[in-house]
C-alpha cells in the first residue's frame, strides 16, 4: 500500500513541472528497469546510485532506461533508507550506506563475472568515490565511476530536491516528516566538517583508488552544489562541465539527472569515447 501510494505520488510530478514537462520529453518519471542478472552486454554492468531522499524508482531511473537502449545492463538499489520510510533513501549515516552499496557491488560483480561501473547523482555521486575509498577490496571490483554534481568538499546544500521537489508539496511534506521523525545523518556527513567531508580531506591526493577511472560531471549553473565543491583535482579524474559540450544548457543540480546532454556525456565516459563532443544538447531543467 505504501509503495503504491508513493509511486502514484511521484507519477503526479508532471503537475509540479508546468514549465518543464519531463514526460513530454520522453522521460520515464517513475519506475526502474528490473535488476536482470541474466542481462548480456559487451559493456561493464552499471550500478546506478540515487541522490539524498530519492530512491531506485526515481532520480536516475530514466537514465537507466536510456542506458539499456544503448546496450548496457544496469542495476540499482535504494540505499540508506530507514525501515519506517523505505522509499526515502540516502538518509542514514553514509558509512552505513556505503556498506550496503559495497555489498550490492559485490553481488553484481559476482553474478555477472565482470568489473562494475558506477554512476551516481548528488549523494550517489559522492558514493561513487566514497565507497571504493572506505570499503576494503571494493575498488578491485570497479573499473569506472561517473559522479553528477557530488558534494566532495563540504556541502552547503544537501541535495533534497530529488524526491521532495518531484512530488510537489505533498512529497516535500513527507520528506519533512521523515527528517523530523528519524533525522538524516547523511546531511551532517556531507556538510563541511562532517564525517564524509573529513574522510575526503584526510585522503586528499589519494581519493581516487588505484585502478579506478573517475569522472565528475558538473554544471556551471548549479547553484546548489557548486562546481568548486565537486571538483576532484587528482590524476586519473576527469572533471567535466556540461557547458563544455552544451554551452547554452543552464541545467541545475536536480536537472543533471534528466538532461539528455548529460546522458550523452555519461555514455562517452562509460565507453571511453572521450573525444566525442557531439551529444544531444537541450535546455535542461534549471533547478
Amino acid at each position: 500500500m505504501l509503495k503504491t501510494a508513493l509511486l502514484s505520488l511521484f507519477a503526479a510530478s508532471a503537475q509540479a513541472l508546468p514549465s518543464y514537462d519531463l514526460q513530454a520529453r520522453g522521460t520515464q518519471l517513475v519506475g526502474h528497469p528490473p535488476n536482470n542478472f541474466g542481462c548480456k552486454s559487451d559493456h561493464n554492468p552499471v550500478v546506478v546510485l540515487h541522490g539524498l531522499s530519492a530512491n531506485k524508482h526515481v532520480d536516475l531511473n530514466s537514465l537507466q532506461y536510456h542506458l539499456n537502449e544503448k546496450g548496457f545492463c544496469t542495476f540499482t538499489l535504494t540505499y540508506g533508507a530507514h525501515k519506517l520510510f523505505p522509499l526515502v533513501g540516502g538518509i542514514k549515516p553514509m558509512a552505513e550506506s556505503a556498506k550496503e552499496i559495497a555489498a550490492f557491488i559485490e553481488e553484481v560483480a559476482s553474478k555477472t563475472g565482470k568489473k562494475v561501473d558506477l554512476v551516481g547523482h548528488s549523494e550517489g555521486g559522492v558514493m561513487t568515490l566514497y565507497v571504493p575509498l572506505t570499503q576494503s577490496g571494493i575498488a578491485n571490483k570497479i573499473e569506472r565511476t561517473v559522479a553528477l554534481g557530488p558534494a566532495i568538499h563540504g556541502a552547503k546544500y544537501y541535495g533534497l530536491t530529488d524526491l521532495a521537489w518531484l512530488g510537489g508539496d505533498l512529497s516535500a511534506s513527507m520528506v519533512e516528516k521523515v527528517l523530523r521523525t528519524v533525522g538524516a545523518p547523511a546531511i551532517a556527513d556531507m556538510a563541511t566538517g562532517g564525517a564524509v567531508h573529513k574522510a575526503f580531506e584526510k585522503a586528499k591526493g589519494n581519493i581516487l583508488q588505484s585502478g579506478v577511472k573517475a569522472t565528475v560531471i558538473m554544471s556551471k549553473s548549479d547553484t546548489l552544489v557548486e562546481p568548486e565543491t565537486s571538483i576532484v583535482d587528482e590524476k586519473g579524474v576527469r572533471n567535466l562541465y556540461v557547458q563544455d559540450y552544451c554551452p547554452d544548457d543552464k541545467v541545475g543540480h536536480a536537472g543533471l539527472a534528466w538532461d539528455k546532454g548529460v546522458w550523452g556525456i555519461i555514455l562517452n565516459e562509460l565507453t571511453g569515447e572521450y573525444d566525442n563532443k557531439t551529444v544531444a544538447c537541450e535546455a535542461g531543467l534549471p533547478v
